[in-house]
């Protein structure tokens, strides 16, 4: 199963139409599948997945998706693109993981759950992706991808260099992201909002491999770009399933209709899963081994203001728990109370400060170091807003 023959089948892979969207004239998937959380694969599920991911390493398939991402690479950061070619790109993945056994399917790591202490992860362990690189060399021992040579750009062990000493600093809470979803009406604020944030610390403090702009030979970047697409989606949904606005790559402005580097397929063509090629959907039901109660939006209504909860988390201000008066909270029934009484049963636990985008890393994307800071220091903001209020993070 080289890559060369999979490319020559590329023209072959279709969808059953069931209906066409208007925006993106695609036909609608006939049947979806859904990518779930790393933790919440059966065994079954995952022996396949490592069955696979040894097949596509021996066939080059990680030389090959190494290579791709580190020509194209000025193309697809700092701009528009960031989004829908990572979307194109990791559903190629996946594409020829399922050449292999149309049962592969890429599962994502939802890595904000595990942002206080990163690198106490389970993902992180020799059961499923492994840890830190060794003591000396960087090279990986353990997990799916123990013992690798890659080969691209170069013959080298596969590495991970976890930042700070080995211990990766926080990277960013779920309620950060939250509120890029509920805030955000642009792609020109929500691309950098993550770019700049989520998905350039969990390159930078996995490290070795993942640092580089052949960052896709190691396994860790689908699973983050899955989950980064994952959080695209969301926000999608929530009013902006066909927003595309602010810079193109090489210049001028992002359209529906732009190419996207490499594909040389239409943005529209991934906007919309159910769709096109883009027959999946995401998992939505929480991680039973990783579940917390009570949910997030009922502790940012029971610690914030209103008009603070409104600026924020809008969609959270909205909702019915966010809204209740004195006398109605009052007569709630005891649900109610037992919600509250396990908020502030715990004791309050600051959420910690991100780690920032290192210069080399900034460097090394073009971006403007003004703007990722001021995009840092807004995020810092909520943070001592959310500590202010004494907030009790489920997380």
């Amino acid at each position: 199963m080289k890559f060369s023959s999979v490319l020559m089948s590329a023209a072959a892979i279709g969808m059953a139409a069931v209906g066409i969207n208007a925006q993106q004239n695609q036909p609608a998937c006939s049947s979806i599948y859904t990518r779930k959380e790393i933790l919440s694969l059966t065994s079954s599920e995952w022996n396949l997945v490592k069955s696979i991911l040894a097949a596509m390493q021996r066939d080059g398939w990680f030389r090959w998706f190494a290579y791709l991402h580190n020509q194209w690479f000025g193309s697809i950061h700092g701009n528009s693109q960031f989004f829908p070619f990572h979307r194109r790109f990791v559903y190629e993945w996946e594409r020829v993981g399922k050449m292999y056994n149309s049962g592969y399917i890429q599962p994502y790591w939802d890595e904000m759950r595990d942002y206080r202490v990163p690198a106490s992860s389970p993902v992180l362990t020799s059961n499923w992706v492994g840890g830190n690189g060794r003591s000396g060399d960087r090279c990986v021992v353990n997990g799916v991808q123990a013992n690798w040579m890659m080969t691209y750009p170069n013959n080298h062990c596969f590495s991970r260099n976890f930042g700070n000493n080995g211990n990766p600093s926080s990277w960013y809470s779920p309620e950060t992201i939250q509120n890029f979803i509920q805030r955000d009406t642009t792609m020109t604020q929500f691309r950098p909002d993550i770019e700049y944030t989520l998905h350039g610390v969990v390159h930078i403090n996995i490290g070795g491999d993942m640092y580089q702009g052949y960052s896709p030979n190691d396994w860790i970047f689908m699973l983050h770009h899955a989950n980064l697409d994952r959080l695209w989606w969301q926000w999608q949904q929530n009013g902006h399933l066909w927003t595309m606005d602010g810079p193109n790559a090489g210049g001028g402005s992002i359209s529906l209709d732009s190419s996207m580097p490499y594909f040389n397929e239409p943005v529209r063509s991934v906007m919309q899963l159910g769709y096109g090629n883009m027959c999946f959907q995401y998992a939505s039901n929480p991680i039973s081994r990783r579940s917390l109660d009570p949910d997030m939006d009922q502790r940012l209504a029971a610690a914030l203001p209103k008009d603070v909860l409104a600026e924020w988390f809008p969609e959270t201000a909205k909702t019915e728990i966010a809204n209740i008066t004195d006398n109605i909270v009052n007569s709630v029934n005891s649900a109610i109370a037992e919600v509250s009484e396990i908020i502030n049963s715990k004791p309050f636990n600051p959420i910690p400060y991100p780690a920032r985008l290192t210069e080399s890393w900034i460097k090394m994307h073009g971006f403007d170091t003004a703007e990722v800071r001021k995009v840092e220091n807004q995020s810092r903001k909520l943070i001592d807003i959310l500590n202010k209020a004494k907030y009790r993070s489920p997380y």
